[in-house]
């Protein structure tokens, strides 16, 4: 019996082993894609900016010329001002060069935004704050659930009307008055144990949307939906929201989260969507740009090169590494 058992954990093994990994090999390729150089690789990036390693910041409009400190690491730009935190939680506002403002936060900062005299920020414990800028008065610290993993594509705080929209690290969003700092409501959006986090959000008309890596939701003043979807990245562009999903599918839905499309490149494996216009581009990892318009159709596959570490997506450019592919 022993025996027998051994020959099928031998025979289980084996077989795992012995699998050979398969990849995105698309036949149809146009060419190939215009790679530039940049001076420094990609040492932290968050959906809104990226910092190279000599400190180089870059933002949706793409590289700047200023740079942050060697310990600094960029979050966004708002209203012409540029936020930064450090591991150690100190967080900067400069406008160019400047100095408008700084706070020192008990950890890391790993999203932020800012309206106004307001900077509503998260950081690495799961905290949500608001704070004056011009006086520095913290108005709301409120620590929300234990999280134990996190993705890097943190989304950050949205600023409406009356109300700002936080992510969290837990797979909540919380709703919180903009004047007084309270906290009205919150939405579960996922409740995953490990790597949890809002990694999208975003508002559209009367629509709110947030996504972990598991989930996607929709408030709506009449209607709350929610899809169950493997998600690597998100876009929403002219009134439909296209995901990216882990198994080579994206999938196109309306407003109201209703599926209208959906297209599958086989074992592909999704880094960042750029929308520009009529087009899509997508960047798959192993090295390739998929292009099509914005029903999925009419492809162009461009050649590229392997993404092995950090990236990404501006509005007009995609850097991973240390190097930077421009969308005409």
């Amino acid at each position: 019996m022993k025996n027998l058992i051994f020959l099928a954990i031998f025979a289980l093994v084996f077989s795992a082993c012995s699998t050979k990994r398969q990849y995105f090999e698309p036949t149809n390729i146009s060419g190939d894609a215009k790679i530039s150089s940049l001076n420094a690789s990609i040492k932290h990036s968050t959906r809104n900016g990226a910092t190279l390693s000599n400190g180089t910041l870059i933002t949706q409009n793409g590289l700047q010329s200023k740079a942050l400190s060697a310990n600094e690491y960029f979050l966004g730009s708002y209203e012409g001002q540029d936020v930064s935190s450090t591991i150690e939680g100190k967080l900067t506002i400069r406008q160019g060069s400047a100095l408008v403002f700084e706070h020192q936060f008990d950890e890391a900062i790993v999203s932020a935004s800012i309206e106004g005299n307001r900077l509503a920020a998260l950081s690495a414990a799961n905290k949500i704050y608001l704070l004056l800028i011009d006086t520095n008065e913290v108005i709301l610290e409120y620590a929300s659930g234990a999280s134990y993993a996190q993705d890097a594509r943190t989304a950050a705080p949205v600023f409406l009307n009356t109300i700002i929209v936080y992510p969290t690290l837990d797979g909540k969003v919380m709703i919180v008055q903009k004047d007084s700092g309270t906290i009205v409501r919150d939405a579960v959006v996922s409740s995953e144990n490990f790597f949890n986090n809002i990694i999208y959000l975003d508002v559209e008309g009367d629509y709110l949307y947030a996504a972990t890596g598991t989930r996607i939701l929709s408030i709506s003043p009449d209607r709350t939906t929610t899809i169950a979807e493997q998600i690597k990245d998100i876009k929403l562009h002219n009134g439909r929201i296209y995901a990216l999903l882990k198994n080579g599918f994206i999938k196109v839905y309306d407003l109201k989260l209703r599926e209208i499309n959906k297209r599958e490149f086989k074992f592909a494996i999704f880094s960042n969507i750029i929308a520009r216009g009529d087009k899509l581009y997508i960047f798959e990892k192993t090295g390739y740009i998929i292009e099509t318009d914005l029903n999925l159709g009419n492809e162009r596959i461009l050649k590229a090169s392997e993404i092995t570490d950090k990236s990404f997506a501006s509005s007009n450019a995609f850097y991973y590494d240390n190097k930077m592919i421009s969308i005409e």
